[in-house]
């Protein structure tokens, strides 16, 4: 069974509406990239590592944050060939347990070229094997976006409009099982093309088996899209 394991907050738009709690889940490692640790402060969470070029964040802020008892900063130059978000992920993997989960927090929506190389980022050559038999989620408001590699299952609750997005090439076979408007019965989602957008669940839900490739799968309530 998943865990939520590992919380990245990036300084991404803030999730308001989401109902966060008053402390994150047990022993789970809350990481920040720059002016995410400004969203951190703003929960309350106590921080275990914070990565950083100080662009968006101050030395002030990372002092004022409660600590993890292993707390760690790491200070990069602004010059340097990769985003904070890049620098944190590759960090944050190493500290996966498996199966696990990496949640990332306020990662998506200012700026899309930021939204689009945060999305793609996991399945890179250099990290998607270090997560293989854990997920990575982003959080962007009431949507979900899952990061998926096979083999893989995912539970799809009831009520919500979802997404099947393959990445690199061709995911497949992949199956969709339960109160799905469109089932699929072990086919083939090709990169590029549109057959796996636009489904919806049932108040019973479903759910998703994937043996192979790469998979963005989008889920958010019916009503939140409305």
């Amino acid at each position: 069974m998943l865990r939520p394991s590992i919380y990245l907050f990036l300084n991404g738009p803030f999730e308001p509406e989401r109902a966060w709690p008053g402390r994150p889940p047990e022993g789970a490692l809350i990481m920040a990239a720059d002016g995410g640790a400004g969203h951190v402060k703003t929960l309350g969470w106590p921080i275990d590592l914070f990565v950083g070029d100080l662009d968006s964040a101050s030395v002030s802020l990372v002092d004022s944050l409660a600590k993890g008892p292993g707390f760690k900063s790491l200070i990069y130059p602004k010059d340097k060939d990769q985003t904070d978000f890049e620098l944190l992920f590759s960090l944050a993997v190493d500290y996966l347990l498996s199966p696990g989960e990496i949640t990332v927090c306020c990662g998506l929506g200012r700026r899309w070229d930021m939204t689009a190389a945060n999305l793609i980022l996991p399945f890179a050559g250099p990290w998607r094997k270090r997560w293989l038999g854990s997920r990575i989620v982003f959080l962007a408001g009431l949507t979900e976006i899952f990061c998926l590699q096979g083999p893989a299952e995912l539970t799809l609750p009831g009520d919500i409009s979802f997404s099947l997005i393959p990445v690199r090439k061709r995911a497949g076979p992949v199956s969709l099982t339960g109160e799905v408007s469109y089932p699929l019965d072990k086919g083939f989602l090709s990169w590029g093309l549109t057959l796996g957008l636009s489904n919806e669940t049932g108040s019973g839900g479903g759910r998703l088996f994937l043996e192979q490739g790469f998979l963005l799968v989008t889920c958010a309530p019916k009503n939140a899209l409305e």
